[in-house]
This record gives C-alpha cells, sequence and structure tokens, in this order.
C-alpha cells in the first residue's frame, strides 16, 4: 500500500523558516566530529549523520558515532544531534528533505508509517550482499517494522523502548495496597490506585502519574485497537475503546490520578521520585534518569505492564532507526555505518544499550538484560516486547492522533464518558484517517 503524500502539505508551514537551519552552523546540533587519517587513495569519504536525542539520549548518540569514527579513520564524519523538542528535529528534517540537502544518514521511526519513504534508499539489497541472516543478527521482531508493504526496507533499526510499571513499595506498605504483580489488569491498577488518594496541593498523593504515554494505553488497555493490521481501516469508535477511556477517565475524576492542572504543576518524573504517587509507566529511555533521581529516597520495584484481557497486545512500543537518503553523496560508506550500528559492531551497540533495547540480538539477549538501575535489570523490558504495539499516531496518522487527543481531553478534562468523546471527534478523525490512508 502506498501512503498519499501529505508530507508536501505539513511541508509548506515550516520551510520559509527552516530552510536557513539546513545550511552549516546550528545552535541545535552537536557540531561536526572529522576521523583523523587518510584512506589509501589519500582522499577521505566524508559521511554527514544527524541524530535526534536530549540528555541521555544525545550522548548515546554521540559515543556510538565516536566509536565508529576510531574505527574508521578513512572516513570524515560529520555529526550532528538535533533536539526534538519545539519542532526543531522535524522542521530542519523536513525543509532539508524537501530541498535535497540532507545529510547522508538520517534517524528515522518506523511510526512515521512511511511519511518519508520516498527520501530513503531501499537497503534490502544491501542486507541481502552481507549475506547475513537476519534472525541471527537483529533482536527478535525489531527488523519487522521497517519494511514497507512492497517490501523496501526503509531503515535499520537502532533500538526499542517499551514500558514497565514502577511502583513505590515504601508507599504500597504505607497504605496498606498490596504490590502490583504479572497477573495485575488495568481494573487492579485503578482499584489500587484509589486507595492512595489523599491530601491536598503540594501534600496530594495519587495512586499514578499522569504519563504523557497514557492516550495511547487507553486504547488497548480493554482489548481496543485503533485500526486494522493492514492500516485500512480505524478502529476506534468501539465498546473496547471507549472503556478504557473510562477507566482513564475514572482514575482522573477519582483524585487517583493528577488532573491537567496538577499535572503541570508538579512534572511526573518529581511526582514519583518525591512519593507523591506510587506507580509510574516507565520507558525504558528513562530507567536510568528515574534510578538515579530516586537514590536511596525509598524502596521500589517494576512489574511488567498491566494484562490485558482477551489480547495479547498491553504495551506500546517506541522504535528509532537510521536511513540512508537516496542523494548520499557516499553511500558505501552510510552503508557501513548502518550495518554497524544496526547489527554488526558491539561496542556501539553496548553504548545504545544505556538507553534502549539494541538491535544487535547478541548485546541485547547479553549486555542490555543485565544492565541495572537502582534495584532493576533489563529483563522486564525485553519481556514487554512480545506484547507490544507500535506507536499508534505517528508520521501520516499525526492528523488523526491530534483527534485522539481531543477525545483524551474531553474524557479526562471535561468528564465526558469515553463513547460520547468519541462520538463528538470520531468523524473528523477518520476523516483524517482516511485521507493519511488515500493512496494515489
Amino acid at each position: 500500500m502506498k501512503f498519499r503524500k501529505i508530507f508536501a502539505v505539513v511541508l509548506a508551514g515550516v520551510m520559509t523558516a527552516s530552510l536557513a537551519a539546513c545550511g552549516g552552523g546550528d545552535s541545535s546540533s552537536s557540531g561536526s566530529t572529522a576521523a583523523s587519517g587518510d584512506s589509501g587513495s589519500g582522499e577521505k569519504q566524508k559521511l554527514v549523520i544527524w541524530s535526534w536525542g536530549a540528555d541521555e539520549e544525545k550522548k548515546a548518540r554521540e559515543d556510538a558515532v565516536d566509536i565508529f569514527i576510531k574505527n574508521h579513520p578513512e572516513i570524515e564524519v560529520e555529526h550532528s544531534v538535533i533536539p526534538t523538542a519545539d519542532h526543531a528535529w522535524d522542521q530542519k528534517a523536513a525543509a532539508a528533505l524537501a530541498a535535497g540537502t540532507g545529510p547522508d544518514v538520517i534517524q528515522t521511526s518506523p511510526d512515521y508509517y512511511g511519511l518519508y519513504t520516498d527520501y530513503y534508499e531501499d537497503l534490502q539489497p544491501y542486507l541481502e550482499k552481507e549475506g547475513v541472516n537476519p534472525d541471527e543478527v537483529f533482536t527478535d521482531g525489531m527488523l519487522d517494522p521497517y519494511y514497507r508493504p512492497d517490501g523496501k526496507m526503509e531503515g535499520m533499526p537502532l533500538l526499542e523502548n517499551v514500558f514497565v510499571l514502577a511502583y513505590n513499595k515504601d508507599m504500597f506498605d504505607e497504605f496498606n495496597v498490596d504490590y502490583p504483580t504479572a497477573d495485575w489488569t488495568w481494573d487492579d491498577v485503578l482499584e489500587a490506585s484509589k486507595k492512595f488518594v489523599g491530601g491536598e496541593g503540594a501534600d496530594a498523593t495519587y495512586g499514578m502519574v499522569n504519563h504523557w504515554v497514557d492516550p495511547n494505553f487507553a486504547i488497548i488497555c480493554k482489548g481496543g485497537t485503533p485500526y486494522s493490521d493492514d492500516l485500512k481501516t480505524v478502529e476506534i469508535n468501539s465498546p473496547e475503546v471507549a472503556a478504557g477511556l473510562d477507566l482513564f477517565g475514572e482514575m482522573v475524576q477519582s483524585g487517583a490520578m493528577p488532573d491537567d492542572t496538577a499535572a503541570k504543576s508538579l512534572p511526573k518524573e518529581q511526582l514519583f521520585v518525591s512519593g507523591h504517587a506510587a506507580m509510574y509507566p516507565l520507558g525504558g529511555f528513562e530507567t536510568k534518569l528515574i534510578a538515579d533521581e530516586i537514590g536511596d529516597n525509598f524502596e521500589w520495584d517494576v512489574v511488567t505492564m498491566p494484562k490485558v484481557e482477551g489480547s495479547d497486545i498491553n504495551n506500546v512500543m517506541y522504535a528509532t532507526g537510521y536511513a540512508m537518503l537516496k542523494t548520499s553523496q557516499n553511500k558505501d560508506a552510510a552503508w557501513t555505518f548502518l550495518k554497524e550500528v544496526g547489527y554488526e559492531n558491539e561496542e556501539m551497540a553496548q553504548v545504545t544499550a544505556r538507553v534502549g533495547i539494541p538491535g544487535n540480538k547478541a548485546v541485547a539477549e547479553g549486555y542490555y538484560k543485565e544492565i541495572t538501575n537502582g534495584p532493576i535489570d533489563n529483563s522486564k523490558y525485553l519481556e514487554g516486547l512480545s506484547g507490544a504495539r507500535l506507536n499508534i499516531w505517528g508520521g501520516v496518522f499525526a492528523n488523526a492522533g491530534d483527534q485522539w487527543t481531543q477525545i483524551w481531553q474531553a474524557v479526562t478534562i471535561n468528564g465526558e464518558s469515553g463513547q460520547d468523546a468519541i462520538d463528538s471527534y470520531y468523524p473528523v478523525l477518520e476523516q483524517a484517517f482516511n485521507e493519511a490512508n488515500q493512496t494515489e
């Protein structure tokens, strides 16, 4: 299936402001790093790489590229790490792609759902030429999302992140609530959360934080699906999705989860690490940050995300990788980087493992699994992969996702029922979904 290229419409609004940023210096970039030494011909190959990230992710991207630079003195590498905040990445990438001035290698995600695929080189011939068995070198299931329906491999997997349910054992003990188990459902989370409600203002306590991933979990927590597996039919208007919305609506209305105002006054991380919220949906990308902030403040642990009755899907997955642009001026060097960052170089994969499950299978199932942050290791994240659904509203489905946000807010802020909110916004959501899904 080919998606109608709504990218041109998206681009129109950002191009004027962004084209200038695609030139040399950029305050949001990490700058360039060049390898030393020359190739046998006396001329270095030039490779330009764009990554995104902040904090720990930014450092991991830079450290991985530094390893590549050390191993390849014949390649001059210019690497920029561009923040995603305030749409900096989206604007710079969109403008560069449209102008044909992008890098050789650019970070990407399969949850773009084909948004930029026309700009990406098909990597399948490169992979076949290497003669490797993908099942042996890639973490299970991690390569699959990078294939388009026509068989094009549009990217190289770098990492994936899923969620676990972190909980404050001291709070559970204080409020005399049994610890979460792997057998819990979201109904169990709801009922337990209500038992932590207390206090007012800065002294208020909650069962669970208000996390930005919650709207995705509202779709799946009662067995709902956003759309069909072939991406052709929207399925939001279902009793299961309405029930999921009602569950989160009840959490907010009962005070078990902060409302919008309270969530803005105290960030979710601080709410949890300060002992004011008992549970936290913890993404693999933020584990070290949260563990470091908790320190010795309290005892805590994690379990896999709550089970969903009648469904194998109980988690949300965010994936990222790298793509080679068709306009690349040095595709040999670009492929060398892609295969090493994706599956061939274990030292690079170990760096990536600091912020997510790496695409390198050997490192994921060995080194990554044993990493500990505070009292936990990463084994629960690996367990969560098999039941994870790719981020729902990325790329071409962003406009439909905006309508889902309206539905979510109608329930959690305005106090509407899930079905009433769906009835109000579903026609516009369905229209946005169908427009994104039209073929040329």
